[in-house]
């Protein structure tokens, strides 16, 4: 409804809706308007978080020493800085945790992610020990899945206004499959392979996340002849990877009939392999971002 009613607010909606997504299934609480105060101290942190901490932008990065340094000295204003969105950080964490705890005591609880783990602690009666890793995980939920999500939607808006014909086709395929009587869902996926392949083709097009997280080797590695010693920090370049022209042929073009008819190199060509990093995890970013572009492409066509 915000898009029909303000269409030039599309970057605004398009955020609430993500927010909103993720808070309802992960915290169980559901977001009424932009002003929510939830979503209000929870993206404060996470800028806080990405201004002041980039990995490697500091230096007590480059001078691990510097942190048992007093804040007081001269030039520590980074530190003093740090500590003060600790306070704000620490608050997004707990607040919205302790809002779920309150409402699974009093019966009340809405069904999400959190409110599951915490009746199953309570129920095993060791929720003091498991309180530390339920608030962790959930609140990196939160700020995995926003932003990525956020990019991946706004970059499906953007080829779909630059590309009519992928948005005629994938409209057309909608109508046909889906109707006017109703609004797809996630059961809906496996009769729209074009929209699958639509939502492929975003994130491929404009990676999320182009350098995916840091990773950190464990022991020595050999990568096409490079030496790579253990203990290092290394960054995929996953841009590079979704734009090979060994692998796309015409990487640049926004064309989603690449995944039509998929080769023996599926998994090495399917994007979703790609985009979210890689390693032994499941990436929040992967799952929020795949279920609520699916649903808003679905769901915005026949708009």
């Amino acid at each position: 409804m915000g898009l029909i009613h303000e269409p030039h607010d599309f970057a605004k909606h398009v955020k609430r809706y993500i927010s909103a997504l993720i808070m309802d299934s992960v915290y169980g609480h559901r977001v009424m308007s932009s002003d929510d105060p939830y979503i209000h101290i929870m993206d404060l942190a996470m800028e806080l978080t990405t201004a002041l901490s980039p990995a490697g932008g500091t230096v007590v990065d480059f001078f691990p020493i510097l942190k048992h340094i007093p804040t007081w000295l001269p030039g520590m204003s980074w530190k003093r800085k740090a500590e003060d969105a600790k306070i704000i950080v620490m608050d997004a964490r707990l607040r919205p945790y302790h809002m779920a705890r309150d409402a699974v005591a009093a019966g009340c609880a809405r069904p999400s992610i959190i409110s599951g783990l915490i009746e199953d602690a309570m129920k095993q009666g060791n929720l003091p020990e498991e309180q530390a890793d339920i608030i962790n995980g959930c609140s990196v939920l939160y700020g995995a899945g926003t932003d990525t999500t956020k990019t991946s939607l706004l970059t499906f808006i953007l080829a779909m206004v630059l590309h009519s014909d992928v948005y005629q086709k994938a409209q057309d395929e909608v109508d046909r499959v889906i109707g006017s009587d109703r609004l797809p869902t996630l059961a809906d996926r496996d009769d729209l392979p074009y929209v699958q392949c639509v939502l492929k083709e975003v994130y491929r097009w404009n990676p999320p996340v182009p350098l995916g997280i840091p990773h950190y080797l464990t022991e020595d590695d050999d990568y096409q002849g490079f030496d790579i010693p253990g203990d290092t920090g290394v960054v995929a370049n996953l841009w590079s990877m979704s734009h090979s022209e060994e692998v796309y042929g015409d990487p640049d073009v926004f064309r989603p009939e690449r995944f039509l008819h998929p080769n023996e190199d599926t998994d090495i060509a399917d994007p979703v392999n790609i985009v979210f990093g890689h390693g032994r995890r499941i990436c929040p970013g992967r799952v929020f971002a795949d279920t609520a572009i699916f649903l808003a492409i679905s769901n915005i066509m026949p708009l």
